[in-house]
């Protein structure tokens, strides 16, 4: 039986979050994480047994996955760091699964050799898994192409502005300047009446 977790999450600036899982003896993990959006695309990594000596670790990392035989039954921490960052969080995805994949209902039941229609069963199996890997992949990627668009887009607009303003009072500056120019001043003249 397989458990599994497959979700993204927000890490801010400064912050660590730590997520947990029982895992019994002898028994199969597999951690992948992705860094998706924010800052360099990296974070820090730590998995610990439940004695908390460190199985897997890694620094500043923006993808990575790591598969482990559990040496003793407890409790699991795999710790996401971004206390190196001060002002940039980070998006990251993270898939855990624990034990390995039930088998096909009726395909591996028997102790026969198996049929040609088993056979593709299980295949057309294994495919479908391989694609929907290949997708959660391509949508991290477009994910982190969409954010640095609107990144990219924000910029543009916030200098586009800068360019507009400097542009309006340059030219109200000329304009004052001109005016200025072209007015008829005639020196004032005081006359003193005497009295």
């Amino acid at each position: 039986m397989t458990l599994a977790v497959e979700f993204t999450f927000d890490l801010a600036d400064g912050a660590e979050d730590c997520f947990y899982e029982e895992i019994r003896r002898n028994i199969t993990a597999y951690l992948e994480f992705q860094v998706s959006a924010g800052g360099q695309l990296d974070v820090d990594v730590t998995l610990k047994d439940p004695q908390g000596r460190v199985i897997y670790e890694q620094q500043k990392a923006t993808f990575d996955s790591h598969q482990f035989v559990a040496e003793t039954t407890g409790i699991y921490t795999a710790c996401f760091s971004n206390k190196f960052s001060t002002f940039s969080h980070k998006f990251v995805y993270i898939d855990f699964q624990v034990g390995d994949e039930p088998a096909l209902p009726g395909v591996d039941d028997h102790a026969t050799v198996l049929t040609q229609m088993e056979t593709s069963s299980q295949a057309i199996h294994k495919s479908l898994n391989d694609i929907l890997d290949a997708q959660t992949h391509h949508r991290l990627i477009e994910a982190q192409g969409r954010k640095r668009a609107e990144e990219l887009n924000e910029r543009v607009m916030l200098w586009s502005c800068m360019e507009t303003a400097a542009m309006l009072f340059i030219g109200i500056g000329q304009i004052l300047v001109l005016r200025n120019f072209f007015s008829d001043h005639k020196p004032s003249q005081s006359r003193f009446t005497r009295l």
